[in-house]
């Protein structure tokens, strides 16, 4: 799909093109389009509004939507396409952790800018060096280890800990940074269950019965997207987050869809994503609410907030190499200018490292069911 610019007022710089072709990748269909659908509608937000105020340094943004399923070797061919048929400038997205990893090596050998808004796995900065690929939101480490902190907070004289999450990057690497930091934080810690489901599986009763079974003081669960939502609706029923104190790493994301399905005292994060529409204060961030409520009928979770973060760094450091420059900047000169730019998003302020990992702000807390909004 393919959405075109409005006209802009703003003077475009020397050698700037007519338009600049961003692609925005995520799932728009399956069990994780509940994420992507949440992107998708504020990309479509925020580059209208963007184009009505002068694109990108004078140069109106032409966004195309790809969808993000059919798995990593799809999506390398997708990326293909992207740059050698649609010609685009720049590619903002991708949710999956096996996506990010199948795509950044190519993105590499294409020497396209890959902004990566979601996937969390630490081995997308860590493992290899970056030039084309960064990425604006913190990795799993950081949720991670806030919620390992944050469950020592809550019941400090745990002793079990249990996981249960999907058996690819994202999931073996979330389970094992809340691992580590939990037997780093209290080394008497036991494991007694590791559990691991298909990608999006959408059916848990196995898996639920055996931590009914084993009874651990604490469930880490990163499960997301329908899956996480058929995981609620299946173990709350049953009594497991009555039974174990729960922490979802990605929980925040699935409130609106679980309504009072989710107990009161489950700990949910939004992926150590920054300050929250529920105390907007900032007229950047109450503009954001009001445009992306209007626009996806849902408050924004922390996928919009990412995609925001995206996209409002990919346009900063376009914005910081132009006017170093003077002209329109080439991709090289955009990559300069983002490595150590700062600039603000509705959730506060972002960071990007030399290593191209952004740093930012983060939060975490427990549920507790609000009957003025209809979710927790």
């Amino acid at each position: 799909m393919v959405i075109a610019p409005a006209s802009t007022a703003s003077a475009a710089p020397k050698g700037a093109p007519k338009q600049i072709k961003i692609a925005f990748v995520d799932f728009f269909s399956g069990g994780a389009a509940v994420f992507g659908i949440s992107g998708k509608g504020t990309s479509e937000w925020l580059v209208a509004k963007w184009n009505k105020e002068g694109g990108i340094g004078g140069v109106p943004i032409k966004l195309i939507l790809v969808d993000e399923g059919g798995g990593p070797k799809k999506q390398v061919s997708e990326l293909r396409r992207l740059v050698q048929d649609e010609k685009v400038d720049a590619i903002v997205g991708y949710t999956s952790s096996g996506n990010c990893m199948a795509i950044k090596p190519v993105a590499e050998k294409l020497k396209i800018l890959t902004v990566v808004h979601i996937c969390g796995t630490h081995q997308l900065t860590e493992n290899s060096p970056s030039k084309y690929v960064f990425r604006t939101s913190a990795n799993q480490a950081a949720d991670s280890v806030s919620l390992a902190r944050h469950a020592l907070a809550l019941k400090p004289d745990l002793k079990t800990i249990a996981g249960a999450n999907e058996d690819y990057a994202w999931g073996r690497d979330s389970w094992g940074a809340f691992k580590l930091a939990m037997q780093t934080l209290k080394p008497d810690v036991k494991v007694v269950g590791e559990l691991w489901t298909k990608f999006q599986a959408g059916e848990y009763s196995a898996e639920i019965s055996k931590l009914l079974r084993l009874k651990p003081d604490v469930i880490h669960s990163s499960f997301w997207g329908g899956g996480l939502i058929t995981f609620v609706k299946q173990a709350a029923p049953r009594g497991l987050f009555k039974q174990s104190l729960v922490a979802l790493a990605t929980g925040e994301q699935v409130l609106q869809n679980v309504g009072k399905s989710l107990p009161d005292g489950v700990i949910a994060a939004p992926r150590a994503t920054g300050g929250y529409w529920a105390t907007a204060s900032t007229p950047m961030q109450k503009e954001f609410v009001a445009g992306v409520y209007k626009h996806n009928k849902r408050y924004p979770d922390y996928p919009a907030y990412r995609t925001y973060q995206a996209w409002s760094g990919l346009k900063g450091a376009y914005e910081k190499a132009i006017a170093t420059k003077g002209a329109w900047p080439t991709t090289l000169e955009v990559i300069a200018a983002f490595e150590g730019l700062s600039w603000d998003t509705p959730s506060g302020r972002i960071t990007m490292r030399s290593d191209h990992q952004a740093i930012h702000g983060g939060m975490i807390g427990v549920t507790r069911y609000s009957e003025k909004y209809g979710f927790s």
